[in-house]
């Protein structure tokens, strides 16, 4: 278990084209690629050389041809999809390549409406996806076939890798996954989905991971925590109209741990935080969310052990233990919905649970807060025990001189219509109100 004086992260944030490195708890060691961008362009793997051309109606065949005869030859290499507009049919499954990179710097649009992943990196090692120009773009066009076809990012088993400056819109179904694996990085990304379920930005599990400086869009996960994973730090995300970041949903056999969230601003979301789950077994424990802020949100703090859409596990309750919530600061705009709710598994109640700083008020003034089985410090939590206990609610005021939180330029009034085309947009260069960008875009 932790203790309070670990939960400061000290990062050392190299030049784009440098390995990416960080010193201290949650990160274990170095994240990102071992070999820097120049090196792997040692030979340029062109899909204009493979059989692609600028508005091809199908580049799926170009980039299987480059990365087979050109990136598995060569000790290092760049995979490059040039500017330019490209239609694309054939989804990729890139497996086993080391020392590479997929440069995109064009605009791939989806052209069919098979189910799967328009691109999976599988079980790479030493690989960075991103694009130079801080343009390259992957265009859904999810409207025409909502949650009926593919998503369109899938990182699985991979090591030391990165994804930046890429933007990702209008998936059919979720956007970018990281399936386990270890010490990635991924930030300087634009994602625009839908406002409907099943739009996920980024799911994330594995080990090692950093994700910083992300703007979601969407209706569901904006960045969420998926089983296994373990030393995450997650920060400086803008949930921009979007469901809202969170934990889950989880069932049986869960093990998650030593995570920080930080620097997390919602604007008009579902929920700033949702650890979500319906009994099962295992544990989440030793997790900081640090300094949230959110607007418009339709909940805010909220740990839900019976969550109706999750099937139920069989265990009697995932355990979550030594959970932290430092420095929270938003206005939730239901007065029906408790801006903190920890309901726990009678089961397995929740332990070591605290509440430093956190003001979530509703625009009425005044709000019930929730607590069920749940021990700690802060809002209805009782201070000690382990057995269960009903939910029990107390009352909390909006303080005189509150003022709203801050915002942000880029700020959405709404979500996207579920039935329009979704315009791509540029990747910011702030994501918490307040806070630079960490990693200057590659463009600069």
């Amino acid at each position: 278990m932790f203790s309070h004086s670990r939960l400061f992260v000290s990062v050392l944030a190299a030049s784009l084209t440098a390995v990416q490195a960080a010193t201290e708890w949650p990160l274990t060691g170095a994240v990102g690629p071992t070999t820097t961008t120049a090196a792997k362009r040692a030979v340029i793997c062109n899909v204009l050389d493979y059989g692609g051309t600028i508005g091809s109606s199908d580049i799926g065949p170009a980039i299987l041809s480059a990365f087979t005869n050109c990136v598995q030859t060569a000790a290092t290499a760049t995979l490059y999809i040039p500017p330019g507009s490209y239609n694309m049919e054939t989804w990729v499954t890139l497996d086993d390549g080391s020392h590479w990179a997929l440069q995109l710097d064009g605009i791939i649009y989806r052209a069919s409406t098979t189910s799967g992943h328009m691109f999976v990196i599988e079980n790479a090692n030493d690989f960075e996806m991103f694009s130079s120009n801080s343009a390259g773009a992957i265009q859904g066009l999810g409207y025409e076939c909502r949650n009926a076809g593919p998503r369109l990012l899938r990182m699985v088993t991979s090591t030391n890798f990165s994804v930046h400056d890429l933007i990702f819109v209008d998936s059919p179904e979720f956007h970018v996954i990281v399936q386990t694996g270890s010490n990635g990085e991924l930030y300087n990304l634009a994602i625009r989905g839908t406002n409907l379920g099943g739009s996920d930005g980024i799911d994330i599990s594995g080990a090692n991971h950093w994700v910083h400086d992300v703007e979601v869009t969407n209706r569901d996960e904006c960045v969420t925590v998926k089983n296994p994973a373990n030393n995450l730090l997650i920060e400086r995300i803008w949930c921009n109209q979007s469901g809202g970041s969170g934990i889950g949903s989880l069932a049986d056999g869960t093990t998650i741990e030593d995570i920080i969230y930080r620097n997390v601003y919602t604007n008009g979301g579902n929920n700033m935080m949702l650890i979500k789950s319906n009994l099962g077994s295992g544990y989440v424990q030793n997790i900081l969310f640090q300094n949230f802020i959110g607007r418009g949100s339709a909940y805010g703090l909220d740990i839900d052990s019976y969550w109706s859409d999750e099937t139920p596990g069989t265990g009697a309750g995932v355990q979550l233990t030594n959970l932290t919530f430092q420095n929270w600061d938003a206005e939730i705009v239901s007065d029906t919905r408790a801006p903190v709710q920890i309901i726990c598994a009678d089961g397995a109640p929740c332990t070591d649970i605290t509440l430093s700083n956190v003001n979530m008020y509703v625009e009425s003034g005044t709000a019930v807060v929730k607590c069920e089985s749940a021990y700690g410090t802060g809002a209805c939590l009782k201070a000690s025990g382990t057995t269960s206990y009903a939910i029990v609610t107390s009352t909390i005021a909006l303080p005189a001189g509150y003022t709203t939180p801050p915002t942000l330029a880029g700020d959405l009034a709404s979500g996207f219509a579920t039935d329009s085309s979704i315009p791509i947009p540029t990747i910011p260069s702030t994501f918490y109100p307040g806070l630079a960008q960490i990693s200057p875009l590659a463009k600069n």
